[in-house]
């Protein structure tokens, strides 16, 4: 199994949307380069980061540095040499004890520390080794992998020097989600509800999933952090009742959740809204799905009676889906449902016909 493989599987078993970060990790593995991983908090870079670290057994040979503000070129290299300041005078670091002395090196933040404790990285980087004075210090360092909330253009733009630290990370993601629909975090709640326990929410999951999508379509980012402490929420609403599973009830706290304080007045509109919603996606999934059968129904029917066969069931079909009620939002899928049927009634029928012929 290879890099790839490996850390897919790891990250797929745990969180969503991997595909990309898996293949970005893989790069940095097996071809020993720099990378960074961008994007909003709440998209669990570090979770992720050190999920593969422990899961490749790497945590011995991985060094995890936090920066800010408070740091310093000392902190980044081990830490001040005192006994030597004071008796000979000598400014010298414990490298051994710093990043350098380790196979991968995790760095939170990187980019909020001080310009110069980035340019002493830069050049580091580029040395390949600790140069302090008469002190020399190799890099063992083969990855350093950066989860910030930065985005690399915003670095590039504060001069030549941190430009010149960005081109040492030759691999950059952004961690975003392709989109914050219901969908998505639904994905999410499937992925980690068997992970947390606790009273079940069953078909308030996608319930759930539509209030924290409409919120940040109409500007209050639900991070997919805040959206598992949604879920939690509504667990610990009904733990409290003594219930094993969420009910509606349950889900008027949200309301204390940054986002969501809307909640309180509006909540009963907000669910049942929801709801609706919730139902019709159910429908249209379900809708989407059958047209998927009949399309390799489509596709095996050789004679003209199967062809016949298969474009009646198109039309019964069709009409199902013209009774189909929908949310606004999701009257273009049902939509393009309708074309799509519509064509393969032609095709079918005309499918029929050229093989009486012949």
């Amino acid at each position: 199994m290879n890099y790839y493989e490996k850390i897919s599987s790891i990250l797929s078993a745990n969180f969503v949307f991997t595909d990309e970060i898996a293949r970005v990790f893989s790069l940095a593995f097996a071809g020993r380069k720099n990378c960074i991983v961008f994007g909003p908090g709440g998209h669990a870079k570090s979770e992720m980061i050190m999920k593969v670290v422990q899961e490749l057994g790497l945590e011995d040979e991985t060094f995890i540095q936090s920066f800010g503000e408070g740091m310093d070129e000392s902190r980044l290299y081990g830490g001040l040499n005192f006994r030597k300041l004071e008796e000979e005078k000598v400014l010298e670091y414990y490298p051994e004890r710093s990043f350098l002395n380790y196979r991968i090196a995790v760095f939170e933040e990187l980019f909020d520390a001080p310009a110069s404790v980035l340019l002493a990285l830069k050049d580091t980087l580029t040395a390949g080794e600790l140069r302090n004075g008469a002190q020399r210090f190799k890099k063992r360092t083969e990855v350093i992998i950066v989860p910030t909330n930065k985005e690399p253009g915003e670095i590039s733009e504060l001069g030549a020097s941190a430009h010149a630290l960005i081109e040492r990370f030759p691999l950059q993601l952004n961690l975003r989600w392709k989109d914050y629909a219901a969908k998505s975090y639904l994905a999410m709640f499937e992925k980690v509800a068997g992970r947390l326990g606790g009273p079940v929410l069953n078909g308030f999951k996608a319930v759930l999933a539509e209030i924290l999508a409409k919120a940040t379509s109409e500007g209050n980012f639900v991070s997919p952090r805040t959206a598992v402490h949604a879920f939690q929420v509504c667990q610990a609403s009904a733990s409290m009742r003594g219930a094993n599973e969420v009910q509606k009830q349950d889900l008027t706290d949200l309301r204390f959740l940054p986002g969501l304080e809307g909640l309180a007045e509006t909540i009963q509109g907000e669910l049942d809204a929801a709801m609706k919603r919730a139902a019709a996606e159910k429908n249209l999934v379900a809708a989407e799905q059958k047209l998927r059968e009949l399309l390799g129904e489509l596709g095996q029917a050789a004679t003209p009676i199967k062809a016949l066969q298969v474009a009646k069931k198109f039309v019964n079909f069709e009409d199902e889906v013209s009774s189909l009620k929908v949310t606004d939002g999701l009257s273009e899928r049902r939509k393009q449902i309708r074309e799509t049927v519509a064509q393969k009634i032609s095709e079918a029928q005309q499918r029929a016909l050229e093989n009486t012929r012949i």
